[in-house]
């Protein structure tokens, strides 16, 4: 080809040499084949392109009323690649060559039939990425500067006399399952002016700047993409615009195949009526997702992860991964995917059983029930856990019979406890049931200490302690949402109630946590609605705001291990924590 250029390149051209071609392609393909979304390759990955293009009339004027193709059609072979050293960074190259193209015989003009075949202008470039949505960002910027080489065929509107500089924005962001990107640039390339000696006159050839909006679809093994192209010359000629359609398709994780075609409307050279561009790219051409997206492998013969394809059943138990516990095996919805297993026989379900491999009992969330001074009383109730004593005194022997810290001979309430300053007698009591009301979860009726001081025939949710108000269930939320379930409504309306029995209680911190899946900022994000709804429902119930504060802490402070479903079943919570105010 590069032969064949220069013996072309003896004859005299119909015009001074310029580039005609105003089309090329985004190298990595990121978001869009042809206009930059500004996302980069992941770090490390590289992409390889060939693409087929034809182009019919792009290079056309008018005579007689009549147009005249001086190049008819026109096709064009395209060799792109891109690699990622870093992910801040990403190198490009382009190599058009024009395979075939064909032209009206206008050797009655003076002008010579444009050249079949030859190379056309490469050119390389650098991106940089200076925001990214992969990183939690807002979307994606970058800026890029490409170079195009004087060495392409003249004869065949394939060179330009200098070097072409191309300085480039592109600022693009994910919304869903679809993307929208803007790409400007600024073509700076060697002027050509006009002239009218000839029958046949030519516009100016020169600097233009370029403006495309791409509307692509994410997530998807086929992926459609709608391209808007528009020119406007900085030199005396026609601007012009085109407008793309096509789509992507992923054969496996190392090839893609894809098409587009292309209407033009303007009279600028370089725009064709129509474009048809056929295409394959080979490397890693898997795009990166979010971490609320699903990924383009998501089909049964492709690999992927569970966590990767939420939508998808792996287990085929009608549990959406996203919502399926027990992604490898077979369950129920109602339990969230996972199939009924105890390993100890002791009736509590494994997923719930503390202790699946010993058995236990219901109190202690399927573990056994410890009691270390085997007073009869388990370790959990047992004030004195190493010194057996009666279930009076809470297990301790009977020298501090209310247990109040105060030996007997000096409390002056001694089987009623109470703290020093109160010479061992106890706190407020409105309902005389002989617990404080700081402890006392129902503190307007009286009832037993093993009830929480609620009557005995009233089964309290919650229990209130000095440091927090403790619930005996979870409190459920739609997956992925804060909208909290109507099943948890009970044991919401219980803290609420314990609040308003208690005008003296401090602040109260609404605390909301998540596992470790998924992304640290969405899972922040997400524990911050959740608290917020939590405070809201209770302010509905009648607690003054001021008395609420909502706080998520996402997955930074895990009560258990997130290597298993248990663990990670447990550290999505909802705790009420008593704090003094500031």
């Amino acid at each position: 080809m590069l032969a064949s250029s220069v013996t072309l390149a003896q004859e005299p051209p119909p015009f001074d040499s310029f580039e005609l071609e105003r089309l090329d392609l985004n190298p990595g393909a990121a978001g869009s084949l042809l206009m930059g979304t500004g996302e980069l390759l992941p770090a490390g990955d590289f992409r390889f392109s060939a693409v087929g293009h034809y182009q019919h009339n792009p290079f056309v004027f008018s005579r007689d009323g009549q147009v005249v193709p001086i190049v008819g059609s026109r096709a064009t072979t395209h060799l792109a690649a891109a690699y990622a050293p870093f992910s801040w960074l990403e190198l490009g190259v382009q190599l058009p060559i024009v395979v075939l193209q064909t032209g009206t015989d206008l050797s009655g003009e003076g002008i010579a039939r444009p050249a079949s075949s030859g190379l056309s202008t490469p050119t390389v470039s650098a991106r940089v990425g200076l925001v990214s949505q992969q990183a939690g960002s807002w979307g994606d910027l970058a800026l890029e500067m490409g170079v195009g080489a004087p060495m392409g065929s003249a004869p065949g509107f394939a060179r330009d006399e200098g070097l072409r500089y191309a300085p480039r924005v592109m600022i693009g962001r994910r919304f869903g399952w679809f993307r929208v990107a803007v790409d400007s640039r600024l073509m700076v390339r060697p002027v050509l002016t006009p002239y009218e000696e000839r029958a046949l006159a030519r516009a100016a050839v020169g600097n233009e700047a370029q403006v495309g909006l791409a509307l692509a679809m994410v997530g998807q093994r086929t992926r459609w993409e709608l391209d808007l192209r528009g020119t406007f010359p900085l030199v005396k000629q026609p601007s012009s615009v085109e407008l793309f359609l096509g789509p992507r398709y992923l054969v496996n994780p190392s090839v893609e195949v894809f098409a587009l075609a292309g209407l033009g409307s303007g009279a600028a050279p370089g725009t064709p009526l129509f474009r048809v561009l056929l295409g394959a790219a080979f490397g890693r051409v898997v795009p990166p997702r979010l971490s609320d997206e699903s990924s383009v492998t998501c089909a049964p013969e492709l690999e992927h992860s569970a966590e990767e394809c939420p939508d998808m059943d792996e287990d085929s138990d009608g549990v959406p991964n996203g919502l399926d516990q027990c992604d490898e095996q077979a369950g129920t919805p109602e339990r969230q995917g996972c199939p009924w297993t105890d390993l100890d026989r002791d009736g509590i379900e494994d997923k719930l059983d503390a202790c699946p491999a010993e058995v236990g009992v219901a109190a202690w969330k399927g573990c056994p029930m410890p009691d270390q001074d085997k007073d009869g009383i388990e370790d959990g109730r047992d004030v004195c856990p190493s010194e057996p004593g009666p279930e009076i005194s809470r297990g301790c022997p009977l020298k501090d019979r209310d247990l109040d810290g105060i030996e007997d001979d000096i409390d002056q309430c001694p089987d009623l406890a109470g703290p020093p300053e109160r010479q061992g007698c106890p706190e407020s009591d409105l309902d005389r049931d002989n617990i404080a009301n700081v402890v006392d979860t129902c503190a307007r009726e009286p009832g037993p200490v093993d009830n929480h001081g609620c009557p005995a025939h009233e089964v309290p949710l919650v229990s209130l302690t000095r440091q927090k108000i403790e619930l005996t269930d979870k409190v459920f939320f739609v997956p992925g949402q804060p909208r909290i379930v109507e099943r948890s409504f009970p044991v919401l309306n219980w803290v609420a109630k314990v609040m308003l029995e208690h005008p003296d209680l401090p602040l109260v911190v609404v605390g909301a946590h998540t596992d470790d899946r998924g992304n640290a900022l969405d899972n922040q994000r997400q524990s911050q609605a959740r608290a917020e709804e939590v405070r809201k429902y209770l302010i509905q119930r009648g607690v003054a705001p001021e008395r609420l504060e909502a706080k998520g802490y996402g997955q930074s402070r895990p009560l258990y291990s997130n290597a298993t479903s248990i663990g990670r079943e447990n550290n999505r919570r909802i705790e009420f924590i008593i704090v003094a105010r500031q």
